[in-house]
């Protein structure tokens, strides 16, 4: 992608961005002032771990840049001033690379962050996704002879046991739309011994940044629970925090009506848009969309084989012809949104006023500042 894009006319690229080596930038400025609009679109490109690019961040890097070279010509052929910002983020699905965008401050002066994700069905203008916290849970016990002498143990097995049946005895309690995810990494290694030792993986997902910190916290009584029972020590270390994505919908109002208007699709109306967009995936472009106006419109991609995404058959159908023309499709309706936003200064402040109003709401949900989504590095050690 670096490659291609040092080849465009008009573009710089900065490679190892942000402290991490393979993000990049790719700046195109046509007769920019300090008030000017800048408009940035975010290009993802990490695969699966065993089944590849079966959540299509490969067709996010065709949309994103198909976006921004279309923006960059129309500003140079219709002489358009402003600037235009590639944000090459990955580790979308496990490190949060837009969070350590973020963290950066590569978003500071973008006045919108557009992207287009791959998915199956209706194409939706304002996809909402979920909030999560993925964290690793390790309880410390005192391993001895599980014969002779399993009285002088403290087993760490046990801690586990008693923690996951807590947390299956809260699911009765939880609403519909939470969601916990757990799978056990190390659990003992020989039945002789007293397990010493263990460990799980967590995430917890809610529709919004407030209620996840309400579950992260139910979650964590389950975790104590185990530790108080048996006798053990425990940690939780905090991975990251994805926030719930707020998408603008004065954008996605004129994202849907582009692609009506210009390219002939079928769209659904922008209220029914937004009350069917929502999912229970998670993504770091939530936590981009609580700093700058987002949208992240979510385009079919036809899949013969009859499966979603993180599926060997949804990255069959990612690498098609077919997915490559949906993916080209957004990005030419994504880079429409830009240049009028280039040319409209009126229709800017409208989705600023709208970003500061969803906002204002949304901190209003928490218990704490909305700026604690910012902090993704600590670590939470309980004894």
């Amino acid at each position: 992608m670096t490659s291609f894009m040092e080849k465009q006319p008009g573009w710089s690229v900065t490679k190892s961005a942000c402290g991490m080596e393979t993000a990049f930038i790719a700046d195109f400025t046509h007769n920019a002032t300090d008030s000017t609009p800048v408009i940035s679109y975010n290009a993802e490109y990490d695969a699966l771990p065993g089944i590849g690019h079966a959540c299509g961040h490969n067709l996010i890097s065709v949309c994103s840049l198909t976006a921004a070279v279309a923006t960059a010509t129309a500003m140079i052929e219709f002489d358009i001033p402003g600037t235009v910002k590639i944000f090459g983020t990955p580790a979308e699905e496990y490190g949060g690379g837009k969070i350590k965008f973020i963290d950066a401050g590569a978003y500071e002066g973008c006045d919108v962050s557009l992207i287009g994700h791959g998915s199956y069905g209706q194409t939706h203008a304002s996809a909402r996704t979920t909030a999560i916290k993925n964290f690793n849970v390790e309880f410390f016990g005192r391993e001895a002879h599980a014969a002779a002498s399993p009285w002088e143990g403290i087993n760490a097995l046990d801690a586990m046991n008693i923690m996951y049946a807590s947390v299956a005895a809260l699911r009765q309690q939880l609403m519909p739309s939470d969601i916990v995810q757990c799978c056990v990494n190390q659990g003992g290694t020989v039945p002789n011994i007293i397990t010493g030792y263990t460990s799980a993986a967590f995430a917890v997902r809610a529709p919004t940044l407030g209620r996840m910190n309400e579950l992260y916290d139910k979650i964590s009584n389950c975790v104590k629970a185990g530790a108080l029972a048996t006798g053990c020590k425990f940690k939780i270390s905090i991975l990251d925090t994805y926030a719930n994505h707020i998408p603008n919908q004065v954008l996605a109002a004129r994202f849907r009506d582009n692609m009506i208007r210009v390219f002939g699709e079928k769209m659904l109306s922008i209220d029914e848009d937004y009350r069917t967009g929502i999912t229970g995936a998670s993504t770091d472009q939530g936590n981009v969309s609580w700093v700058v106006p987002s949208l992240h419109p979510m385009f079919n991609v036809d899949n013969p084989y009859g499966a979603g995404p993180h599926t060997k058959d949804f990255a069959k159908a990612a690498g098609t012809r077919e997915a490559h023309d949906s993916a080209v499709l957004t990005g030419m309706g994504l880079s429409v949104v830009g240049v009028e936003l280039l040319l409209n200064p009126d229709l800017l402040a409208e989705v600023k006023a709208k970003f500061d109003d969803d906002i204002n709401k949304a901190k209003g949900e928490l218990t704490s500042s909305v700026n604690s989504i910012k902090s993704f590095a600590d670590l939470e050690v309980t004894e």
